[in-house]
C-alpha cells in the first residue's frame, strides 16, 4: 500500500475509484442542524461539486462512502464532517447528528489540544468498540488536492491525544 506525509509520520492512502455523477450544484452541508437529512440542504449553483455514486445510482459526499466502509469495518460511529461556519456532523445515513457522546467528548478533547480549534480535523471520524479512532482525509489527487499545513498539525495533535488508538489515512 502506497503511503504519505501526514503531519510527522506516514499513513496509508486508500485508493479508490469511485464514479462521479455528473456536475451537481454544492449542498450547504454547513446548514444543516441534527435530524435533518443531506438533501435537505440548500443547493448553490455558485459552487458545483462531482459526488461519488452509490452502486444504486444515488450521489452522495465522498465522506458518507468512506463512513460507510468505516462503519463495515466494525465502527460504532462513523460520520463526515463540515467545517464552514461550525462543525456539522453527518452519518453514512446522510443524517445530521449532534456533537454529543463519545463522538462529542472526543472532539472537545482534540480542541482543547489544537489550542481552542478544530481547524485541519479530517473529513471523516469513526470510532470503534475497543477504543480506536479512525480518522481519514479525502484528497482527489487529479484536482492537485493536498494536505496543507493546519491538516499536518491537527495530524501531530491527534497523535498526541489518541497515541496508538489513532488509524489515519488518506482515502484518493
Amino acid at each position: 500500500m502506497r503511503t504519505t506525509r501526514y503531519g510527522n509520520a506516514d499513513v496509508p492512502v486508500h485508493e479508490r475509484e469511485w464514479t462521479a455523477a455528473e456536475r451537481q450544484p454544492y449542498r450547504k452541508t454547513y446548514s444543516l442542524k441534527p435530524g435533518q437529512h443531506w438533501k435537505d440542504a440548500e443547493t448553490t449553483e455558485l459552487q458545483w461539486e462531482h459526488y461519488p455514486t452509490r452502486s444504486d445510482g444515488t450521489f452522495v459526499p465522498v465522506g458518507a462512502l468512506i463512513a460507510e466502509e468505516l462503519l463495515h469495518e466494525g465502527a460504532t460511529i462513523a460520520v463526515f464532517i463540515e467545517m464552514w461556519g461550525g462543525v456539522v456532523l453527518v452519518g453514512s445515513d446522510l443524517i445530521c447528528i449532534p456533537a454529543e457522546g463519545p463522538l462529542g467528548e472526543l472532539l472537545d478533547k482534540l480542541r482543547v489540544a489544537n489550542g481552542g480549534s478544530l481547524a485541519g480535523l479530517p473529513d471523516v471520524i469513526a470510532i470503534f468498540p475497543d477504543g480506536r479512532v479512525a480518522m481519514r482525509e479525502a484528497k482527489n489527487i487529479a484536482a492537485k488536492d493536498r494536505l496543507g499545513p493546519k491538516q499536518h498539525a491537527f495530524a501531530d495533535v491527534a497523535r498526541r491525544v489518541l497515541g496508538e488508538k489513532l488509524n489515519l489515512g488518506v482515502v484518493e
